[in-house]
């Protein structure tokens, strides 16, 4: 019986000091500005702060939700570093999901709820499977940016 104490203890100990240290760098390196250290979003986050989302977090956009969320961009965010690495800017794809807008927008989400809602309209618009990017393009912060000039010298 005491053998299977010690091994539990264990267990969580070394749980612990995994997720802990985890927890931490998962905090600092989707921070805003943690964005910036390993993606090529400078342009992004400066167009970021001069829209009306500049007092939400990239992750309300960019990850989705649910249980296994923080993993889901912790495994986009290995791949987006080893693009980094490799140079390969353009291989970056930013995702961001219809479901987050939608919750925010309908008060589901806290602290988002502060949202404007929705028109009524936008049920219809997305009852017919159209995402809110296509309207609503530029809305978190200008796309497209530098992409022009990646192609300017082919």
């Amino acid at each position: 019986m005491k053998s299977s104490y010690k091994g539990l203890i264990i267990l969580v100990l070394v749980i612990l000091a995994l997720y802990i240290p985890y927890r931490f760098t998962y905090a600092w390196f989707t921070a805003p500005s943690g964005c910036l250290k390993c993606h090529e979003v400078k342009a992004y986050h400066e167009s970021w702060e001069k829209y009306p989302h500049k007092n939400i977090d990239c992750r309300n956009c960019h990850e989705t939700r649910g249980p296994f969320r923080r993993l889901d961009t912790t495994f986009r965010g290995l791949k987006d570093l080893s693009n980094h690495i490799k140079g390969d800017y353009l291989a970056m794809k930013a995702v961001y999901y219809d479901a987050n807008c939608i919750n925010c927008h309908t008060g589901d989400y806290k602290p988002e709820s502060q949202a404007p809602l929705m028109p009524k309209n936008h049920a219809k618009i997305i009852k017919n499977g159209e995402g809110c990017n296509n309207c609503h393009r530029d809305t978190g912060h200008k796309n497209g940016l530098g992409v022009e000039a990646k192609f300017e010298n082919d």
